[in-house]
């Protein structure tokens, strides 16, 4: 499954780096792009429990989704 992740707080190099970091860490997940200017995040992943993890691993470092769209 391919998701696209709306994120408010991407806002710099920084803020990329750690999200790449810590989802990075997540089995069965691949990030695909990470894009500052629009705020998103795209992931492939085989699970909807890999999304579950996603989401309470942004909100663990402080982000917070905004939107979410299937591909």
């Amino acid at each position: 499954m391919t998701t696209l992740l709306k994120v408010e707080q991407l806002i710099s190099e920084e803020s990329k780096n750690v999200i790449s970091r810590n989802l990075s860490r997540i089995l069965d997940l691949r990030i695909l792009d990470i894009d500052i200017i629009n705020k998103t995040i795209l992931l492939v992943y085989n699970s909807p429990l890999i999304l579950d993890k996603v989401e309470k691993e942004l909100g663990r470092v402080g982000y917070s989704l905004q939107n979410q769209h299937s591909l």
